[in-house]
């Protein structure tokens, strides 16, 4: 995995745990009785291991409910106190302060390396739906019609404060990775398109 795919993983969901099956009493008979060894095994090896440590059993709907929820409420909160337009306006700011300081320029950074991670990483592929539509060195669209982030700050009547948190920062993002590589963007399914319509284009 490279730097930016690890870190970008870390960023983009650093609230979710491994996700893995939950052991349940669902046999009888011979079954039943190896369910319980099994589960009488791995409370002993859990027991070795500090409670925070401990796996959950979320699906990323549910991870991004629960964390998302909070947030929202917070924000929604916040706003009561200075106003919504004044906390969509600092929200903007701190995106791009923040996305543009989770990379750094390398000359090797290109078009390609950037576009790597959401092909092939399992996380990306999960929570978006990429049909992509030119793929080269130089120039590289897609449309993207499904988002589960979108989804969930839509269905929380919170898509103004999710555009400022997340959207709102890809041009900053990928200027940081490598001013050569320019964004061009009209539609977001946060915003309530049909699609997100990414096209990157490198230029030197």
């Amino acid at each position: 995995m490279t730097r930016k795919e690890s870190f970008l993983c870390q960023n983009r969901r650093r609230f979710l745990s491994t996700l893995i099956p939950a052991c349940t009493f669902s046999c009888i008979g011979s079954k039943a009785l190896f369910a319980s060894n099994l589960l009488e095994s791995n409370l002993q090896q859990s027991n070795e291991e500090h409670k925070f440590e401990k796996k959950v059993d979320w699906t990323f709907r549910q991870a991004f409910e629960r964390q998302y929820s909070t947030y929202i409420d917070r924000l929604n909160r916040l706003a009561k106190f200075i106003g919504r337009d004044k906390l969509l306006e600092y929200l903007k700011k701190s995106t791009v302060e923040f996305y543009g300081s989770i990379e750094t320029y390398n000359p090797e950074n290109t078009l390609t390396n950037f576009i790597k991670p959401f092909k092939e990483n399992n996380y990306f592929k999960t929570i978006l739906t990429i049909k992509f539509i030119e793929d080269t060195e130089k120039v590289v669209s897609w449309k993207l019609t499904e988002c589960l982030h979108a989804t969930i700050f839509r269905e929380n009547d919170a898509a103004d404060i999710g555009f400022a948190t997340l959207c709102h920062g890809d041009d900053a993002w990928i200027t940081a990775y490598n001013p050569n590589i320019k964004f061009y963007r009209t539609k977001t399914l946060m915003e309530g398109h049909d699609c997100c319509d990414h096209r990157y284009v490198w230029k030197t």
